[in-house]
């Protein structure tokens, strides 16, 4: 069991942002209509939402009919345009309780690896008062974050199989389980649970107070 594998050294678990600690979907989806005249994409109508959840990144790009070179250029715009919204976006409920505890236990580390920009991340993080975090990492892939995530693992000294990597979409699994690492699937956020357990997660939830069952504090 997990809870008798624990050494007393500390866990890093490392968090995805949009989706997994912020409430971005409604936000993204504005911004992504925006930006389908510029770079000549379809657009996402508001009912289909629910629908294009069950889609992997890939899936969903197809389905939009966006050309993979414009992917770069449509993610840089996407976080600039994001940033003076920010303030309209909240932590998914039960969310703030649970990772507080965590941090209090003092038994973790805990940091973010986000394909957001660092800027948004942290005008967010203020905003609510979340200050337990040590890092705001970032990076523009967006198809895979596997060598990004590869890349923490060696800069901080760690083995990847005591990492845990919290994400929301099929490409966070998909990315963590990749390098090695530890996967914890949230259904709170872009991709659905049904989507996510074709990914095969090592642990799927469904309410931020789930995080102590794998994270105890006690």
């Amino acid at each position: 069991m997990f809870f008798s594998q624990m050494t007393d050294s500390k866990t890093t678990i490392l968090f995805d942002f949009d989706g997994t600690l912020a409430e971005t979907m409604m936000l993204i989806h504005d911004v992504f209509n925006r930006l389908s005249r510029v770079y000549r994409y379809k657009r996402m109508p508001e009912e289909e939402i629910e629908e294009l959840r069950h889609l992997s990144m890939l899936e969903f790009i197809e389905h939009s009919e966006i050309s993979l070179w414009k992917i770069p250029f449509i993610a840089i715009h996407a976080r600039r345009l994001m940033h003076d919204e920010m303030d309209q976006v909240h932590p998914p409920e039960g969310l703030v309780d649970s990772l507080t505890r965590i941090h209090e236990s003092g038994k973790y580390l805990m940091d973010i690896l986000t394909s957001n920009r660092r800027k948004n991340v942290h005008r967010f993080l203020a905003q609510h008062q979340i200050n337990w975090f040590d890092k705001v990492e970032s990076t523009h892939a967006i198809l895979s974050k596997k060598k990004r995530v590869e890349k923490y693992i060696l800069e901080n000294g760690l083995n990847a199989e005591t990492l845990y990597y919290v994400g929301d979409t099929t490409v966070d699994v998909e990315s963590a389980r990749h390098a090695g690492a530890k996967t914890i699937a949230v259904a709170w956020g872009l991709n659905t649970r049904e989507a996510l357990a074709k990914s095969n997660p090592d642990y799927l939830l469904d309410h931020p107070r789930q995080l102590l069952d794998i994270f105890p504090v006690v």
